[in-house]
């Protein structure tokens, strides 16, 4: 069970991809949807007036589309950070390792508890006094 694209129109195909009369330039591809990340996975799909729709995205989809139809983007902070500038800190108190990163507008960015609840802790202090 797949949903293909033949010639920019989404077929559906309980099987292997049957044409009974194929054109000669005719261009049969596998089609996905494609939806941002969420934390709901892959979502869900609901339908409403007669129309099938993917969410949290809502994006109208083909009335077969099952979740092997559908590719999550990458998660939406990723190309927030500029590579490879990053720097790793010991935690004092326990065996974890935080992270502080660059975002493209330059400023530093910690994964550790203090700054995703204050915007502020030793880390990222340390990473702006050495900038």
């Amino acid at each position: 069970m797949a949903l293909w694209e033949v010639n920019n129109e989404i077929v559906f195909s309980d099987g292997a991809l049957s044409i009974s009369k194929p054109e000669m330039n005719m261009w049969v591809s596998r089609y996905y949807y494609k939806v941002p990340y969420s934390n709901v996975g892959k979502g869900g799909f609901i339908e409403r007036d007669g129309k099938k729709f993917h969410t949290p995205s809502w994006t109208e989809v083909h009335p077969k589309t099952s979740f092997n139809d559908i590719l999550v983007d990458k998660k939406p902070f990723d190309e927030l950070f500029v590579e490879p500038k990053t720097w790793k800190f010991p935690s004092s108190s326990s065996d974890k390792e935080y992270t502080v990163k660059l975002k493209q507008d330059g400023s530093p960015y910690c994964d550790c508890w203090g700054y995703i609840a204050h915007r502020k802790c030793k880390h990222v202090k340390q990473v702006k006094e050495e900038l």
